[in-house]
């Protein structure tokens, strides 16, 4: 094998262990759990014209995001 094969076979075996590192992490997971859920919020706050509702949506999405940041750290231990 020449070194040119080698470097393919490499790259390729690492770009296979990064795409499963990524979609199986507990990490990416949660990021991508949260990320549905704010993008649920939003979509329903840009439809509500009650403003009690918008208020607690509103509340609502702001804890999403700070569980975001702080929470998923938490939680990605393996």
């Amino acid at each position: 094998m020449n070194l040119k094969q080698i470097l393919i076979i490499t790259g390729l075996i690492i770009l296979i262990i990064g795409g499963f590192y990524y979609t199986m992490s507990p990490y990416q997971n949660c990021i991508r759990d949260i990320d549905k859920r704010i993008e649920e919020v939003r979509n329903k706050l840009a439809t509500e014209t009650d403003v009690t509702k918008r208020d607690k949506l509103e509340l609502e999405n702001k804890d999403l995001i700070s569980q975001r940041e702080s929470e998923c750290s938490e939680r990605s231990d393996w």
